[in-house]
Formats: C-alpha cells, structure tokens, sequence
C-alpha cells in the first residue's frame, strides 16, 4: 500500500497474477476503490470499515475478483461491460472460446482456468462523468479497445489518470475480446497523451509510471502497428485465413500456456486487427480468406 495524498492510497499488486490487480482506494468523505481483486493483505485492511462505492475499470473479472466481500457497496461499471461480468455464456463468447474453441471441455477448462465468477452492477459508468468524494473528485473517461467498456479515471487536482489495462507492458495492449476495435485502442491512447498527465497509474505491472509518461504511452500504442504491419506482411506472403495467420503468432510471437487458450486469444487479436483493416478498405474477405486490395 502507498500513499499517494491523505485521502488516496495505491494498492499495489506486483507483476501479473491472475485473477489479482493493482487498484486505487480513496478515503474520503465517501470511501470508494476503483477496482476490487487486491493482495489479501489490501484486502484484509478494506475490509475493516464499509466501502460506499466501487468503481470499475472494466468488466474482467481480474478486476471485481473480490467484489462478493462487499455486498453493501454501490458497483459502477461502464455499461459495454455488463455482458461479460453477468454472464458465462457472454463471457466465453466474447473471449472467443465458444465460437473459436468450439469444445465444452475447452469452456470447462477456461472457466476453471480463469476462476471466472459473476458480479452485481448497480450503476452505469458514463464519459465525462464527474463524481465528488468529498475532498477528491474525479472524472471518469471511457477508453474503450482493452474492452469495449473500459474507462480510466481522472484525477484533475493531482494531476494523475488511473488508467487501468492501459498497462504499458512490455508485450503491449491486449485487446482479445470479439467486441474489441483496434481504433477505438488507438483513439483511447491518443486522448490519454492528448491530456498529458503529470504521471499514470496502471492496473497492472509497474504501477505508478512518473518518468516518460507521453513517449512510453506512445511507444505502447505503436505496438498496434507493428502487430498490424506483421499481419499484412503475412497476407502478402500468401497467407490468407485465420488459421494460417495464427500459426505464424503475428501478436504473441510465440504462444504461451496454456496453449489451447492463448492461441484462441492471438486469433481474436489477429480477428480485430482484420476487421481494422477491412473497415479502411486495405483488405477483403473472400471465402475463408483474407486479400489485398
């Protein structure tokens, strides 16, 4: 836990252990979190006094993992996210293992793989909405493209935006959702360096990023491009369907384990990307396959 003012401390969750994240708490005169899936220590400390209101960056459950331990807060969520969080069924659709995956044993595995669990969402987060604790205020900023709910949340008085899987990992943005665009990433990157906050805090991994904030968010960015770049490299060379794409690992580069879930997720990525390209007339789809103008 550190403190970043006398009313908002970082509750830091080192490196990326699933279902656990970074979140944000604020005490104020309403005492909120963004985010819930902390360390147990965090946890054991929130614990010990209600929490009014829990803010959400997005709707993977990595992020509400332990909102079941506060049945009496308000649960905002941005309402593009509502399906994935309330749903099984939306959950595995979205994630591509249903449609792609296509094997009941496949949803079993992923669901006990990922611990996935439902959450209660009693309100809407909306762009632009500004919300009063008391002494801290904020303002929430829908950054759709890691999902197509996801939101960061702006902190005006100390200068800092709460970004959430705008994580500026060193594998780049994630978006393996089938409801995932990658302008709306590209767009979401851009208004967040538009901003130019003094510092960043992530969802994941580092934390607080104060040193080289608008290059590093940039550098993530380009990351999209170059995956596009691969990709259209691959059709030029002849490889035309998804298939034969995912096996060339334009996203990951080399798939990690569990394999049988992370090439479904380098799919959906290399998928959006192909939609991308389509919606700028760059490429066509004919048949099973995928072509240059």
């Amino acid at each position: 836990m550190i403190k970043i003012n006398q009313y908002i401390k970082f509750l830091d969750y080192p490196g990326y252990q699933h279902p656990h994240c970074n979140c944000l708490l604020i005490e104020d005169d309403v005492r909120c979190i963004i985010d819930s899936s902390c360390g147990e220590e965090d946890l054991a400390y929130l614990k010990q006094r209600p929490v009014d209101i829990i803010l959400h960056t997005h709707g993977h459950h990595d992020h509400y993992f332990y909102n079941h331990c506060f049945p009496n807060s308000t649960i905002y969520m941005h309402q593009a996210d509502h399906a994935i969080a309330q749903s099984t069924g939306s959950y595995l659709h979205f994630f591509g293992i249903e449609p792609l995956g296509k094997n009941p044993q496949l949803n079993s595995f992923f669901l006990k793989a990922t611990q996935y669990l439902t959450t209660e969402i009693h309100a809407r987060i909306e762009d632009k909405q500004g919300l009063d604790l008391g002494s801290t205020r904020l303002e929430m900023l829908h950054l759709p493209g890691h999902s197509a709910g996801h939101c960061g949340f702006l902190f005006p008085d100390q200068g800092f935006v709460y970004t959430g899987d705008i994580d500026l990992s060193v594998f780049g943005p994630w978006y393996g959702n089938l409801n995932c665009k990658v302008q709306d990433f590209l767009d979401s990157l851009d208004r967040l360096i538009a901003l130019k906050p003094d510092y960043i805090i992530t969802g994941h991994g580092e934390g607080i990023v104060k040193e080289k904030v608008i290059p590093r968010l940039q550098k993530f960015r380009d990351i999209i491009y170059y995956r596009e770049q691969r990709i259209l490299d691959l059709i030029k060379s002849g490889h035309h369907t998804l298939e034969e794409m995912a096996a060339k690992c334009p996203v990951y580069q080399k798939i990690p384990k569990p394999q049988a879930i992370y090439y479904i997720y380098e799919q959906v990525m290399i998928l959006v990307h192909l939609w991308h390209l389509e919606e700028q007339e760059i490429i066509f789809k004919e048949g099973q396959g995928y072509y240059l103008r």
